[in-house]
């Protein structure tokens, strides 16, 4: 163990360690948060494509490095592995080498506890589970409800259960002028969006199920790339499904949830087969909300913070839960599909925090500057390796759940704080 580092932290008052001193420690630290074979990290080791590393895991290790070397890591470099796949381990120590002795910041706040989002019911549970009959795979894909609260044409999708709503076709603004917010963020733009049809609630554990269990005989390697984790990785405990071949169930008490640790090849996947589309076509369609698609139907037309207004109120959304060192059982503390906590003005569910919701468009960090960005029905296509995703979830702070905060993964990853809804054509009501 280097001399620099040998007592478990880094005092302020010593010399900046080496770069391989740094990179040597933070070897240690990353098996020590997300149960790794030590050996197994190296110095071009990818935080998130080769080491899997989800948002709960990065807190973590965020907060172990900042203590360890009484550094600050700032708030957009742990935002880089989401945005960049290709971050290493060795440029993570690079970060820690470039803020040694700059001014640390308070993190107390990620060790007090949280006051408890109250979790309101007002609808049912309408998502499906079991396995899907003959007679769902004919006729109509959307069954015509009542209006929603709000006054918006309500639709049942048959094959899963799930409520949809249409939300109007309009010029709406994209982006935002906040001075505080990242550059990918900006400008706020306008471009036109046709009509779509989008589910209310994020896919739940039982309907996901659902999908499996319908779908024929899918190799286990292809069930794996879609979702869940092999059983040396600690977050196989919060895989909410039990089962194999054509038998899948959520795991008692998880019925309600959101779907996580699922991939973007998962729910691309999904997708396509609740729209009756071939769900074969994972690795290059989907049925999911763009990025504009998504914002749009978070905040409505006009630019709003969040998906009630400008200020972030505690008790509209489930954010910020996660407490440094907390320790979680077999069930995470995720919001049931049907609890009103971040509605939108469309009446959509968890349009800000619980979990992050897959995004069909490619990641890319300059779209919204481009002209691509206001044309009609915008949608990035550039192929970069990430996916994007929205909304912030309960582990993250509520800067995170404003509706114009952009981020992405690439497509295999998968997290205990990332889930997906699904769009569907209007046609589909015929």
């Amino acid at each position: 163990m280097p001399k620099a580092l040998h007592a478990g932290r880094v005092s302020k008052a010593t010399f900046a360690p080496a770069l391989w001193e740094i990179e040597f420690r933070l070897f240690e630290l990353i098996a020590e948060k997300t149960g790794m074979c030590r050996a197994l990290i190296h110095h071009d080791s990818r935080l998130l494509q080769d080491l899997n590393i989800d948002s709960l895991e990065l807190v973590e290790l965020v907060l172990a490095i900042e203590e360890e070397f009484a550094v600050t890591i700032p708030d957009d470099m742990t935002r880089l592995p989401f945005v960049s796949g290709s971050v290493t381990v060795g440029n993570l120590a690079e970060m820690v080498k470039n803020q040694w002795g700059k001014p640390r910041q308070n993190r107390q706040d990620w060790f007090e506890p949280r006051l408890v989002t109250r979790q309101r019911i007002e609808t049912p549970f309408t998502q499906l589970d079991g396995q899907l009959s003959d007679g769902l795979r004919q006729g109509p894909l959307l069954d015509r409800l009542a209006p929603n609260e709000q006054g918006f044409p309500q639709f049942l999708r048959r094959m899963d259960g799930i409520r949809c709503v249409l939300v109007p076709g309009a010029e709406v603004e994209l982006g935002t002028e906040s001075p505080d917010a990242l550059e990918d963020a900006r400008p706020l733009h306008r471009a036109r969006l046709e009509q779509f049809l989008i589910d209310v609630e994020p896919v739940s554990t039982s309907a996901f199920a659902r999908f499996l269990n319908s779908i024929g005989n899918v190799s286990p390697e292809t069930v794996f790339e879609w979702c869940g984790a092999t059983d040396d990785d600690q977050r196989s405990r919060h895989f909410q499904l039990e089962g194999t071949w054509g038998h899948w169930r959520p795991r008692a008490g998880t019925e309600h949830q959101p779907m996580v640790l699922v991939s973007w090849y998962g729910a691309a996947a999904y997708s396509l087969w609740a729209n009756r589309s071939d769900w074969r076509n994972y690795k290059v369609r989907s049925m999911l909300p763009t990025e504009a698609q998504w914002e749009y139907a978070a905040r409505g037309p006009a630019y709003k913070a969040f998906p009630w207004g400008d200020e972030f109120e505690n008790d509209r959304a489930l954010v910020a839960m996660h407490i440094a060192r907390a320790k979680y059982g077999d069930i995470l503390p995720l919001a049931d599909t049907h609890v009103s906590l971040g509605v939108s003005p469309f009446g959509l569910l968890h349009m800000a925090g619980n979990v992050w919701n897959w995004c069909a468009d490619w990641y890319s960090p300059t779209f919204y500057q481009s002209s691509a960005a206001s044309r009609r029905n915008p949608m990035s296509n550039r192929a970069t390796g990430i996916r994007s995703e929205r909304g912030g979830s309960w582990i993250g702070p509520a800067e995170l759940a404003q509706s114009s905060y952009r981020r992405g993964r690439p497509p295999h990853a998968r997290g205990r704080c990332l889930g997906f809804r699904c769009i569907s054509s209007p046609r589909g009501r015929e």
